[in-house]
């Protein structure tokens, strides 16, 4: 199976992971290999990449049960990302889902802001990062344009757009 034998040696180890994790059905289908891969995924990225030693993966909460970070991934990614579950106050539901108490959500937000928001960052970001390069590489096939040159979006527009995602970026190793 492809899950097993993934190692992860740069990031882009990670992303293919990621991208396995976007189909639902196959999170569904795969889950307990998933779960291990996920953990290990998270582990390297933090460990290895980051150099963020000082965080135990997998996480445990404070009562000693063990926090599955791919369930907590896959939920908040169903609810539109972190942000929105922190701003729509989803992370009581998201605790519960896990089968925690509702109490639980501040918790569940602060692991999700240590293990998984800046790999997530670093995911969208290297998408974003492969879409403009595949464009580059579509434009430069087709050669400069002798047309007139269509204006999309605005500067505040762009502007807007940016300002629309926000990350938490945790790298200090005094947590």
């Amino acid at each position: 199976m492809i899950i097993r034998a993934l190692e992860f040696h740069d990031f882009a180890d990670c992303k293919a992971l990621l991208d396995m994790i976007d189909d639902r059905d196959y999170v569904f289908k795969y889950k307990y290999d998933l779960e291990k891969k996920f953990e290990e995924m998270v582990k390297w990225f933090l460990n290895v990449y980051m150099g963020i030693t000082s965080r135990p993966v997998p996480p445990y909460s404070p009562n000693k049960r063990r926090i599955d970070l791919l369930s907590l991934y896959v939920l908040v990614a169903r609810d539109a990302g972190y942000r929105d579950v922190t701003t729509e106050n989803i992370w009581p539901i998201i605790a519960k889902d896990l089968g925690f108490d509702y109490q639980d959500d501040d918790y569940m937000r602060i692991i999700y802001a240590m293990y998984l928001d800046v790999l997530e960052y670093y995911y969208k970001f290297k998408v974003v990062q492969e879409n403009v390069y595949e464009k580059k590489v579509v434009n430069e096939e087709e050669g400069p344009s002798h047309g007139c040159h269509e204006r999309r979006k605005s500067a505040g527009d762009a502007q807007d757009e940016a300002a629309s995602d926000h990350y938490a970026l945790f790298t200090g190793n005094g947590w």
